[in-house]
């Protein structure tokens, strides 16, 4: 996977929390503690409204407001407003799919004064026509005792329904069932609803279906030509089985969460540990092995399987101690190097790019100014993205399998891309489908935290998941016992290289495995315990660099530490749904 898709990975997750709707803003203007509605459906399908809200008023404000939603034909009509121990005056604002009723409150009869930050109750009085719906089988009040319009919750809503006959032939149903702490009917025509605590943002309907014979005309009713109860009751049999699974979704969402974030443990007891080791040694004091440093740097610094600048910077100083390129000077400034002629029939293609590489950088006199490639990092990029695919030809996938087993990094890829596509769809269930449901929550927090972790596994070097196979266990530990010993400068003053020249190439492959100037101090502080002068250094050209700023002055850090080379509103005229809300729906707030 390329690295510049596992950056952008992690960007559109941050996105995309920024953009999901956790928290609904609320105008902090007012409350409404106690909201009180009594609706009486008569036998021509008028439905008399009274609404009894309490608005418990923060700031100075001129009025309060009640938006009523219309749909089709429906309308609404004698309309007025009580608002006890205040004076008002009632503004009525007839919009295409909505009324408004807008009340200017005053604390005096004279109507000069604002009323003060209290409990103000406002009393809306209207009759809504067309919200009975009347089929060919039966009738139909589907009311929105609390709409998603809201700019405010409500503590304490209770209602009261009024039907034009008797409650034994009436079916009714609460949407959702969780929002309504009890509903009863307390007497045979007089259904009494006490709702739980709703937020802004949240809605709950009552739906009844009664015969359409207690209806003596269909004057103010919806009248649809069509048989409906049957429909009704399949369609609210299926909403409480959605609302069923929405309750407990949370538990759902929790449990294939954490099914998913189980699975990598599973892969890695299963591929990713090691078997025992047949390497014995404890000490490595000479490089262990043959092999070119670009191996070297592939198999033990990152990610496995893929070049790094390290990778890079050996390849280079590997040229120069092999005397493709001699040093001309160095110094805290700059460092200049040479080509040679050195015949280059022996070098492997990615040796030549480098070579190719360095050498565009010369000057007329043949001068290569470290300095000078420094400063331009788009080429150095450049040619990065195209000289991984030359490495990956000289070390193949198939190559670094006989040293490492990446099947468990594999699977544990191919797990996060379910794993991020699962929580995606858990998170977005969560808030727009079972958004009401009771374990919501938990639903969100084990599905964010799935995609945590998806983008993790994602993310992580292959080294953690993986296992080393025989031939890589021993390649593993003995080039990481030669590490210690070039780290460790009480290993090297116990035993010293059996010469200076071969520090040359101990720091083409400290450079190989990622910690060249710590190695670079213990050379420089070996060279002062043993005394060895700067003249017999001069001839070694890799030596004199490392004690001459020429590493400061070649080195790439800024380019990406690894490169992969892997791969290059209402229902009239028809049958309203479950929770649609039916008729009554609209918001209100302060002005």
């Amino acid at each position: 996977m390329n690295n510049s898709i596992k950056r952008i990975i992690p960007l559109l997750l941050i996105i995309l929390l920024l953009i999901i709707p956790f928290a609904y803003s609320s105008d902090g203007q007012y409350s409404l503690d106690k909201v009180n509605k009594d609706i009486v459906i008569k036998d021509d399908a008028t439905c008399i409204i009274t609404e009894d809200i309490a608005y418990d008023i923060h700031d100075n404000v001129n009025g309060v407001y009640r938006s009523i939603i219309l749909s089709g034909g429906q309308s609404v009509d004698n309309i007025s407003v009580e608002t006890p121990g205040f004076y008002n005056r009632l503004e009525v604002i007839n919009n295409t799919n909505n009324v408004t009723l807008k009340v200017w409150l005053y604390s005096d009869e004279a109507k000069t004064k604002q009323v003060n930050p209290g409990v103000v109750r406002v009393i809306y009085h209207y009759n809504f026509n067309k919200g009975v719906k009347i089929y060919n089988d039966i009738a139909e009040f589907q009311y929105s005792s609390w709409d998603k319009y809201w700019d405010s919750g409500v503590s304490d809503l209770t209602e009261s329904i009024h039907i034009p006959g008797s409650s034994q032939n009436v079916e009714y149903w609460n949407n959702p069932s969780r929002s309504v702490n009890e509903s009863t009917w307390t007497s045979d025509d007089t259904l009494s609803i006490k709702f739980n605590k709703l937020e802004s943002g949240q809605q709950a309907e009552q739906r009844i279906l009664m015969p359409k014979d207690y209806f003596k005309s269909s004057k103010n009713a919806d009248v649809i030509q069509k048989d409906a109860k049957s429909q009704i009751e399949s369609d609210q049999s299926f909403y409480a089985l959605k609302e069923s699974i929405a309750d407990n979704f949370g538990y759902i969402a929790a449990l294939i969460s954490t099914i998913l974030m189980a699975i990598p443990l599973g892969i890695y007891f299963k591929y990713a540990r090691n078997g025992k080791s047949m390497y014995y040694n404890q000490e490595e004091s000479q490089i262990p092995t043959d092999d070119k440093p670009l191996l070297v740097n592939m198999l033990l610094n990152g990610q496995v399987g893929e070049v790094n600048a390290d990778g890079y910077n050996a390849t280079l100083l590997d040229l120069i101690e092999e005397r493709y390129f001699k040093l001309v000077h160095s110094d805290q400034t700059d460092t200049i190097i040479q080509p040679t002629n050195r015949d280059l029939s022996n070098l492997r293609r990615y040796e030549l790019d480098v070579y190719d590489y360095v050498s565009s950088f010369a000057d007329e006199k043949n001068h290569i100014s470290f300095k000078n490639m420094l400063a331009d990092s788009r080429a150095f990029s450049r040619f990065m993205n195209a000289w991984v695919i030359d490495t990956s030809h000289e070390f193949s996938s198939l190559d670094i399998r006989r040293y490492y087993d990446d099947r468990a990094s594999t699977y544990t890829v191919y797990t996060s891309y379910a794993s991020f596509v699962i929580a995606i769809i858990l998170l977005f269930l969560a808030i727009f489908v079972f958004s009401g449901g009771l374990t919501n929550l938990i639903a969100i927090v084990f599905a964010g935290l799935l995609l945590v972790v998806s983008v993790v596994l994602f993310i992580m070097p292959n080294n953690i998941m993986g296992c080393w196979t025989s031939m890589g266990s021993v390649f593993h530990d003995r080039w990481t016992n030669f590490k210690k010993y070039l780290l460790d400068y009480s290993l090297i003053r116990e035993r010293p290289p059996a010469s200076i020249q071969v520090w040359g190439k101990y720091l083409v492959y400290a450079t190989a495995l990622g910690c060249a100037d710590e190695v670079r101090k213990n050379m420089l502080r070996h060279f002062s315990d043993t005394n060895v002068s700067q003249e017999m250094l001069y001839d070694m050209s890799v030596v004199y660099l490392a004690g001459n700023y020429g590493f400061n002055n070649m080195f790439f850090y800024s380019v990406p530490t690894h490169i992969d080379t892997s791969d290059i509103g209402g229902s009239f005229g028809d049958i309203g749904g479950p929770g649609s809300g039916g008729f009554g729906g609209g918001g209100g707030g302060v002005f």
